[in-house]
Parts: structure tokens; C-alpha cells; sequence
């Protein structure tokens, strides 16, 4: 068996609702990382997330590249989204117990990233609990130094939206790809990891519920998502 936080990109989408009722019905506890963009665009539905036991990250206000953007322009986008972020826990009625933040497309190589990495532990932003992770990748990019979240697996379902010739096997056999010498395929016995989804309805057209699907799938081959845990860098 291998273990897991789960961790959703993008959203609030017009399917947050669907998936937030499967993943409690599945008893998995999610962290979902909203954007600002969608959040304006559907509070209502980050608002029943949140009541439903989700824990929303800041994914950026409008998803760009921060490795191309000046320290200031990061900043402006990480503040505008927290804002919208505490509005949906008031309007939720829930504390907000934990501030996360995951880079757009993981670009987390800034020309000031040591800058913006300070800046987010000076906001007292956490990390989920990443000591135990054993992806070889993740510790030799020395992720675990930094303050924002990455992943160690992403199901990448959200290709199958541009690519007609990608399909759900294409996907499921990626999942039991093995790296020759490394122990980061996501069902290696003992492993631990950070899994990412993606919260797009444009995914769903294609494959209606594919993240219930996947999901399934990988808990039926041994994967048990855990309860987020988290931690701050001194």
C-alpha cells in the first residue's frame, strides 16, 4: 500500500459540487487550490467545498507563469486571491486555519524566488507535511526547503482535453509506469506522496467523472489518501 495527500487544481468549476460529494463520500479529505479568477466567477461553489470539509490553497488570480513575472506581480497575485479566499470561509461561517500556495504549472524557478519564498513564510503560509515523502525527484529538487506546495504525482488527465488521441487507458498505464532505479511510481509499496488532480469541466465532457474514476482506480490498487497534515518552515 502507498499513501497519499490529494490535492485538486483550478477550480472552483461547475463540477466542484460533484466532486467535493464524491471525494466525502469516499471519506478522502482534499485540498483544493482555487484561483481568483474562478473563485469571482463561483463563490457559492468554494463556499460548499469549504462546508464540506475542504481546505482551499491560493493558486494565483489569474494562473500565470510566475517564473515570468516581476517579485511585485507574484505578490499582487497571491494577495488578491487571499482576500477572495477569506471571503469564502466568512461566507462559509468556518475559521481558516491554514494558508497554502501552489505555483501555476509547479513554474516555481523566479529570478527571486529566494524574495518570494521569504515573503510567504513571513504571511505564515504552511506546507502540507512533506517530511516523510519518498519521491528520489522531490528530494533532490530540494522541495522540501520550500514553502510552497508541489506534487510528486500528477495524473495529468487534463491533456485529454486537446489531444483526441489520448485516452482513460492511456492514462491508467501511465499510472503503473515505473522508473528504472526509483521508487516514485505513485502504487510502489510504502511510498508517500502528493497526488494532483485537476477541477475542470472540460474533462468531464470528455470522460463523465473521470476523477472518480481514476481515483477508484489507484485506491483499488493500494492507494489510501490520508488526512492533509501540515507544517511551517521556521
Amino acid at each position: 500500500m502507498s499513501v497519499g495527500y490529494l490535492t485538486m487544481d483550478d477550480g472552483p468549476s461547475d463540477i466542484t459540487r460533484d466532486i467535493i460529494d464524491y471525494l466525502t463520500g469516499r471519506g478522502i479529505k482534499p485540498v483544493f487550490f482555487f484561483t481568483g479568477q474562478n473563485i469571482e466567477k463561483r463563490m457559492e461553489e468554494g463556499v460548499y467545498a469549504i462546508k464540506k470539509g475542504a481546505i482551499i490553497g491560493n493558486h494565483s488570480y489569474s494562473h500565470p507563469n510566475f517564473e515570468q513575472l516581476t517579485l511585485e506581480q507574484c505578490i499582487s497575485e497571491v494577495e488578491k486571491t487571499e482576500e477572495l479566499i477569506n471571503e469564502l470561509y466568512k461566507k462559509a461561517g468556518e475559521v481558516r486555519k491554514f494558508k497554502l500556495f501552489r505555483f501555476p504549472y509547479g513554474a516555481r524557478k523566479l529570478n527571486e524566488s529566494k524574495e518570494f519564498q521569504e515573503y510567504l513564510k513571513n504571511q505564515r503560509f504552511c506546507k502540507l507535511d512533506d517530511m516523510h515523502i519518498t519521491s528520489e525527484w522531490y528530494d533532490r529538487e530540494g522541495l522540501i526547503e520550500g514553502v510552497d506546495v508541489l506534487w510528486t504525482y500528477d495524473f495529468t488527465e487534463y491533456r485529454i482535453q486537446n489531444d483526441t488521441s489520448l485516452t482513460y487507458d492511456d492514462l491508467v498505464a501511465r499510472i503503473h509506469e515505473k522508473k528504472q532505479g526509483s521508487s516514485d511510481s505513485l502504487l510502489n509499496e510504502g511510498s508517500r506522496h502528493i497526488v494532483l488532480l485537476h477541477d475542470h469541466e472540460e474533462t468531464n465532457a470528455v470522460i463523465s467523472r473521470y476523477y472518480q474514476k481514476f481515483l477508484d482506480y489507484v485506491m483499488l490498487h493500494g492507494v489510501d489518501f490520508i488526512e492533509p497534515e501540515f507544517r511551517y518552515l521556521s
